[in-house]
């Protein structure tokens, strides 16, 4: 009878382990696929996320998930700007937002107490809004201040050059001109050609002029090192590109531009691409520089070296433009 028992007692504590083991190692294997998972999942994600160029992560996801209260428009001359504020007149009223236009139009670095105070000022902006202002990049963190989301929009920058050559000679098609751009040239200067400052070397057009870098100075900031031409200034605009801006489209994909704006902050731009197809016929006609002529190869060519510099922030943002695109699924 003890025997019996003790067999029983025996058989007993087998089962037991055995059923132990089973589920113990039906534990493990699942942990294994999780994990597995896991991990499978953050690297097929980084390697989509990875920049072509620079093999650097876009650090600022474009999604429906995120909510942007201030946007800082910083926006190149002659990229396009003009069609993009008047997008968003029509969309503030429809999506609930403010928009403040700076109506300052010259470039401006700033420095000290008066970088300090336009920050404040932009911190004090009631939100939902969006910003714009022609101005390199601000560091908002500097000052204690949060950091506003930012977009822009650029151009292949030889074609911003011309463009910013003859508008300002002769401005827009059907505009007058402004007392701005009148008093800046003499009756001469108005009269050269782009492929004649370019072969003269004149200050608009030649290697060391005040707008040899202008792209780069846009994204690089207010800093000291983005005040003359280097490489160095090169990578801290990528650097602020990646960390900062959410958007940074190509004047030659606007469409495109429109609607990766409506996908990442449809709070502010939805509803962009069809509001744009609906006035555009109207507004593109009054966009175009007036008396501009396309200059020859050769011109093209010499100013393409000169603004090497802008070249290549030109084709980082193309890149990010069109991966950030791919991500999003959308296609011209």
């Amino acid at each position: 009878m003890a025997s019996s028992a003790v067999i029983r007692r025996l058989v007993t504590f087998i089962v037991f382990f055995a059923v132990i083991s089973v589920w113990t190692t039906l534990q493990l294997h699942r942990d294994f696929i999780i994990g597995s998972n896991y991990e499978a999942k953050p690297a097929s994600i980084q390697a989509r996320v990875e920049h072509v160029q620079d093999q650097q992560p876009l650090t600022i996801w474009p999604g429906s998930n995120h909510s942007y209260y201030k946007v800082f428009y910083n926006r190149l001359p002659k990229c396009g700007s003009t069609s993009v504020k008047i997008l968003i007149r029509e969309l503030k009223e429809k999506n609930g937002f403010k928009f403040f236009e700076d109506k300052d139009y010259e470039i401006q670095v700033l420095s000290g107490r008066n970088l300090s105070r336009f920050a404040q000022m932009v911190d004090r902006l009631p939100t939902p809004s969006i910003y714009d202002k022609h101005i390199f990049y601000v560091d908002f963190q500097q000052f204690g201040l949060d950091q506003p989301v930012y977009i822009n929009l650029v151009r292949d920058p030889v074609e911003q050059r011309i463009s910013d050559y003859y508008y300002m000679r002769f401005g827009r098609h059907g505009e007058n001109q402004t007392a701005q751009q009148r008093h800046r040239r003499t009756e001469k200067e108005r009269s050269q050609t782009f492929d004649e400052c370019v072969f003269n070397n004149l200050w608009e057009c030649n290697a060391s002029g005040a707008k040899r870098f202008l792209m780069t100075q846009f994204f690089c900031g207010q800093d000291s090192i983005c005040m003359e031409p280097s490489q160095a200034a090169v990578e801290k605009a990528k650097e602020n590109i990646r960390r900062h801006y959410a958007v940074v489209g190509v004047l030659e994909e606007f469409s495109s531009f429109l609607k990766v704006l409506e996908m990442v902050m449809p709070q502010f731009f939805r509803g962009a691409h069809d509001t744009w197809r609906g006035i555009e016929s109207q507004q593109m006609e009054y966009q175009k520089t007036a008396k501009k002529r396309p200059p020859s190869v050769k011109a093209r060519t010499i100013m393409r070296q000169r603004l090497q510099l802008d070249y290549q922030v030109y084709d980082f943002i193309k890149d990010r433009f069109h991966m950030q695109k791919t991500q999003l699924g959308i296609v011209d």
